[in-house]
């Protein structure tokens, strides 16, 4: 969920240009968020069906819970690859872990929201390291001294 912010900011652009759309991300390339009062330019559409679809799922979630009396939050039936554990601790280590990496996505969500807010401008930005090629953060470094300040 946290890998969405950065890359959102690396490829908006070019999907909205794409699809013949306006790019969602400000001047500073910063993802829509509350602090920075970007969400009014994403269409009231898309949050009736990201509602839709969250009301959906848990609905789904509620009906197997009702049928299921071996149903846990999460088992939706969904593993395709075949990835949980069938032996009990490895599924208490497989629902721990579950439960930890979804609490650090929203950690890291929002201290990116929090970070635009603060730098007033993009998460990428602020980390070339990690998101431009080594060669131009290397040149931009070079001839001004620091990297998008």
């Amino acid at each position: 969920a946290a890998a969405g912010w950065p890359l959102s900011e690396l490829f908006d652009r070019q999907f909205a240009s794409w699809l013949d759309l306006d790019p969602a991300l400000d001047a500073t390339n910063r993802v829509p968020s509350i602090l920075n009062g970007g969400l009014g330019k994403i269409s009231p559409v898309y949050w009736g069906a990201c509602l839709g679809a969250a009301a959906a799922i848990d609905l789904y979630g509620l009906r197997k819970k009702r049928s299921d009396p071996d149903y846990f939050p999460g088992k939706l039936g969904f593993d395709p690859l075949g990835l949980y554990p069938s032996t009990t601790t490895g599924k208490r280590r497989m629902e721990l872990a579950e439960i930890k990496n979804g609490r650090l996505a929203m950690i890291a969500i929002t201290g990116f929201a929090f970070q635009e807010f603060v730098q007033q401008y993009a998460v990428v930005d602020q980390t070339p390291l990690l998101f431009k090629p080594v060669s131009d953060v290397v040149e931009t470094y070079g001839s001004i001294g620091g990297y998008g300040m």
